[in-house]
């Protein structure tokens, strides 16, 4: 990238940029992998947390989503998605109630590990007169959340039968995501093919015990490739394609970075630079970002309202302007309370980053 003062001149600075062709490649990319491969992509809202940008992929062919967090699920709903799993326990009854006031909305899912929490789901469901679809996590490698592969897992699928109607049983999740940004790919398919194999053994022993299993479901960006195709999953749930970051796209180089932190040069002196944006607006716990169109600067330091580069080749002045990839989209995404999208160098429209700073 040419030094300049004139790359989008009209915002403001730190600014989140969306490049919606970029966005397109990475789509397009990711649709052709499941269509050849016959598996179907749920596109996870964790990384991207933005309703016109669900609306975006929507549109583009994509119309089922997964997220992590109930507000991030009732974001997809308002956005006019109707098929969401909520990729991860919902527990409690306040968040129970919010869960079961979306399926009355939406065709809505969850993920158990515990029977408790599966009768509490159920009462929530039963007070509104809604379904809750159930997915069994099962714990393939991670030690997160999760029951062991196998009779535990069919046991569980057992209690949330006893719900019917409040409840329905749907199949089966499990996740890898310590294995997705593994540097060597015969290492990441290797682990990631261990972990699905564990998932469908339990899958055969649910229906050798009667019980039907319409989804099984897994995987991410960074295996996307290694799980598709994989004889007895269904479903592949990747979400960081449609944005990425400097380390994903290390990994997993089929897909480009579309976002950037859009920054001024505010200082300048002949071994550095330093940009008017740091971690507050640029996450760095996957590492530094990396400069746009710059491969020759280095950032050598993340502060809170600074980047510090030294410079590559090039002339640098103060007022320039740099596009910053971040190491970690997710992260990111979730600083900024609004987006610019741009398409061929021209601003478009603004987003508004619906889920940033939530928790809940």
């Amino acid at each position: 990238m040419t030094s300049a003062v004139d790359l989008y001149p009209e915002l403001d600075t730190p600014q989140a940029l969306i490049d919606l062709d970029v966005v397109d490649r990475n789509v397009s990319a990711m649709r052709a992998l499941g269509r050849e491969r016959s598996v179907d992509v749920r596109v996870h809202f964790k990384s991207l947390k933005c309703g016109g940008l669900a609306k975006y992929l929507m549109s583009a062919g994509f119309g089922t989503f997964l997220c992590a967090k109930l507000n991030e699920a009732e974001v997809l709903v308002d956005a006019g998605i109707k098929d969401v799993l909520v990729a991860n326990q919902v527990v409690g009854p306040l968040k129970a109630r919010r869960l079961a006031a979306l399926a009355t909305r939406a065709t809505m899912s969850v993920c158990v590990d515990d029977a408790g929490n599966v009768d509490e789901l159920a009462v929530a469901a039963a007070e509104v007169g809604a379904t809750i679809g159930v997915l069994v996590e099962v714990d393939v490698g991670q030690h997160r959340c999760g029951v062991d592969p196998g009779e535990p897992a069919v046991a569980l699928a057992r209690h949330v039968l006893k719900h019917t109607p409040a409840l329905r049983f749907l199949g089966l999740q499990g996740y890898a995501g310590h294995i997705q940004m593994l540097p060597d790919l015969a290492e990441r398919t290797a682990q990631c093919r261990a972990g699905l194999q564990l998932l469908v053994e339990t899958r055969r022993a649910l229906e050798a015990a009667g019980i039907p299993v319409a989804v099984v479901t897994g995987a991410g960006t960074g295996t996307a490739n290694s799980a598709a195709g994989f004889s007895g999953l269904t479903e592949i749930q990747p979400g960081s394609f449609v944005l990425m970051d400097a380390a994903y796209h290390a990994a997993c180089p089929t897909y480009g970075c579309a976002l950037s932190i859009l920054t001024t040069v505010v200082s300048r002196r002949d071994e550095r630079y330093v940009l008017d944006a740091g971690s507050k607006a640029i996450s760095k716990d996957f590492g530094t970002p990396v400069i746009r169109g710059c491969p020759a600067d280095r950032v050598i330091a993340v502060n809170e309202e600074h980047t510090i580069v030294a410079p590559g080749a090039g002339v640098v002045r103060v007022g320039d302007r740099r596009e910053v990839l971040p190491a970690h989209c997710c992260a990111t995404m979730n600083l900024h309370r609004s987006c610019v999208t741009v398409r061929g160098g021209k601003v478009e429209v603004v987003w508004p980053i619906e889920s940033s700073g939530r928790y809940d």
